[in-house]
């Protein structure tokens, strides 16, 4: 079962709207009284979640704070030669995207098949954005890094829903990451995910993390407490996440539940983002949208600084560069904390710099020292004449064979007594 697709907040607003002046207000959020620009907006299928009031967890500083966070984190990486694999809709060639935009495998071949999702998506990560270098603005939270794009699903007709199905979804999931592996991604986003796990998923995961490829998650989403364990979100070594609106941002139309789920690593802004969709028309995306761009945009540029890191030492350096640590260190409902981008970078660094060495000094044994004080002796060999070791064997056998006769006879001679008497 798929949890993307499914009817509820919508979390992509057409850019239309704001020129088409009516709008109305319904059940799924803010639809543009244009019956074009509606259909555009419907397509997308997007969860809206784990939105609250700041104050619950972060001050109203937050903004701020992340805002010069990502600024340093720019000083040091923008993405360059970084391939970010989307793995959701199709991708349009937009404006920002055109030079950096590989179109990969179509799994879930639809005639007409919207690309709003996947090409919002690709924007929010690596686009450029109109001028302005707004981390809330439109370009992109990774803007020098490469997308590829594979088309794993269709929102937008009904021949869509057979790629949705249970066993079809994870083996083109587990396709396309393969695919984006061999295909020089160094980070994979999975824009669906499931309650049901599958063998060829988790073997597609575990194949990516070993070529130090980092998949995300989805983000958990809020449906009970604790929140039930989706996949890939929740498969071993898979970075996910949860989101919250800060102050002072554009805030989500309809706050829903927010999730626990020990799959959580950290969290990130859900807040509205302007951005680029198909025909290169402006929109505005929050919830899923936002919160994967934050996160697949700060690990393009941590993987474009440091192109060895592994996939354990980006969740570490995520978790440990957190603002705004919970009470404990960890909650299920927030991580480890609010994402740091610049602070994830300086962590990458120094994780790296450990080694897999301790550094000499008092205390540490050489590699090439060993265990006790008195080296190890050679052993010689006693070496015997082929001759004289044949002589010892028919010695041996010859005793071998006498005791053999001195059993027989030692049997015999019990029986011969009973049959006397």
């Amino acid at each position: 079962m798929l949890t993307r697709a499914r009817a509820g907040p919508r979390a992509l607003l057409a850019g239309t709207v704001f020129l088409a002046g009516a709008l109305l207000l319904t059940g799924t959020g803010l639809l543009t009284a244009d019956p074009a620009a509606r259909a555009a907006q419907q397509s997308a299928a997007g969860r809206m979640h784990a939105a609250r009031a700041a104050s619950d967890r972060f001050p109203a500083s937050a903004e701020s704070r992340l805002a010069a966070e990502m600024r340093q984190a720019w000083r040091i990486s923008r993405g360059r030669g970084v391939t970010v694999a989307v793995l959701s809709t199709a991708v349009d060639s937009v404006k920002g995207l055109t030079s950096r935009l590989t179109v990969g495998p179509d799994y879930a071949p639809v005639a007409g098949a919207s690309a709003v999702d996947g090409t919002v998506l690709a924007s929010l990560i690596a686009g450029h954005g109109e001028a302005g270098t707004s981390p809330f603005g439109s370009i992109g939270r990774a803007p020098d890094a490469r997308i590829l794009a594979e088309q794993i699903v269709d929102y937008n007709s009904s021949g869509g829903t057979r790629y949705q199905k249970a066993g079809t979804w994870q083996a083109i999931m587990a396709r396309a990451i393969r695919y984006a592996v061999n295909h020089g991604a160094g980070v994979i986003v999975t824009f669906e995910s499931g309650i049901a796990d599958s063998a060829a998923l988790e073997s597609a995961v575990a194949y990516a993390i070993s070529r130090d490829v980092v998949v995300l998650g989805t983000g958990a989403a809020g449906r009970g407490k604790p929140t039930p364990p989706e996949y890939p979100d929740s498969s071993p070594g898979v970075i996910n996440f949860t989101g919250q609106s800060l102050s002072g941002l554009p805030q989500p139309s309809k706050p829903v539940s927010t999730p626990a789920n020990s799959s959580v690593l950290l969290t990130v802004p859900d807040n509205g983002l302007p951005t680029t969709g198909p025909g290169s028309h402006p929109y505005t995306a929050w919830g899923d949208y936002s919160e994967i761009a934050w996160v697949a945009g700060t690990v393009a540029l941590i993987k474009s600084a440091y192109p060895r890191i592994t996939p354990a030492q980006v969740a570490r350096a995520l978790a440990e560069s957190a603002s705004y640590h919970p009470a404990g260190g960890y909650d299920t409902t927030v991580g480890f904390g609010l994402i740091n981008p610049a602070g994830a970078l300086h962590d990458a660094a120094r994780l790296l710099q450990l080694g897999t060495t301790a550094a000499p000094g008092p205390g540490v044994v050489s590699p090439s020292a060993r265990f006790g004080v008195t080296p190890v002796a050679v052993i010689s060999a006693v070496h015997h004449s082929t001759a004289l070791l044949a002589a010892y064997a028919a010695a041996i056998g010859a005793g071998v064979m006498l005791l053999a006769v001195a059993l027989v006879l030692a049997i015999r001679r019990p029986g011969a007594r009973g049959s006397a008497g």
